[in-house]
């Protein structure tokens, strides 16, 4: 179902700051900065708009923070080319791409560098180039996120929190997404990217969604129990543009 949008602005120092309104059954005020820098704010059915734009305004200096961010960083991370002297991101950490010519196929990381190995007769094929070096990114990802989810599974199983079925994929608006009738937990393959601290909060995120499959304040509290500084981490991965 659609969610439908109203378009308002608060004045600030002379300036209009224009952003949209959803309605939805929330308790708090839920303000987010996308990376086309529109902003959306979800206010629960009954509040009134005054309140919604005093919110907006207090929070102005933020805002106009995370839309600076935006503009410096997002052309950067997300036109990642698979190329010589390129720039790719692993684990939150930039690195610079070599390729080289080989015998066979193969992706290594060495310091701050990411080596790939193509067969001569490939050598020149920008789109052979990039997608050996997606399937590659795809099973790294696979490899650390099994890996995050079977730690953090072995902690909460006491609580029945199974090992579920784990599936990477490139996911347009989410991190991550919990199934639990299927028994599945799918990935943004973009969360690699992101620090380790990033990656950990919505494996826990998502694990906690097979004992509460809302956002009540039950389920927070348990992600709590796991991890604390649950909301710090929260906030690090909004500010992580993919």
């Amino acid at each position: 179902m659609e969610i439908k949008e109203q378009k308002d602005f608060v004045e600030i120092n002379g300036e209009k700051l224009y952003f949209y309104i959803q309605r939805k059954k929330v308790k708090n005020i839920n303000l987010k900065v996308h990376k086309d820098k529109k902003i959306t704010v979800s206010i629960p059915m009954r509040l009134s708009i005054e309140k919604a734009k005093g919110f907006v305004k207090s929070k102005a200096s933020w805002i106009k923070k995370q839309q600076k961010f935006y503009d410096t960083h997002i052309e950067q991370k997300e036109n990642e080319k698979i190329e010589n002297r390129g720039k790719v991101y692993l684990l939150g950490e930039q690195y610079e791409v070599k390729i080289f010519t080989s015998k066979r196929n193969s992706i290594e990381i060495i310091d701050k560098f990411v080596e790939i190995y193509i067969k001569e007769k490939y050598i020149d094929k920008k789109k052979y180039i990039s997608k050996t070096y997606n399937i590659w990114l795809k099973q790294y990802a696979t490899e650390i996120l099994t890996a995050e989810v079977s730690k953090y599974q072995q902690q909460m199983k006491l609580y029945g929190i199974p090992m579920p079925e784990i599936e990477i994929k490139q996911m347009k608006s989410t991190w991550g997404l919990c199934m639990p009738k299927r028994n599945k937990v799918k990935f943004n393959l973009n969360l690699i990217k992101t620090p380790i601290p990033c990656i950990e909060y919505v494996v826990v995120h998502e694990l906690s969604h097979f004992k509460h499959p809302n956002h009540s304040k039950n389920f927070y509290n348990f992600v709590s129990i796991f991890m604390p500084d649950w909301k710090d981490r929260r906030k690090r991965l909004g500010g992580e543009i993919y």
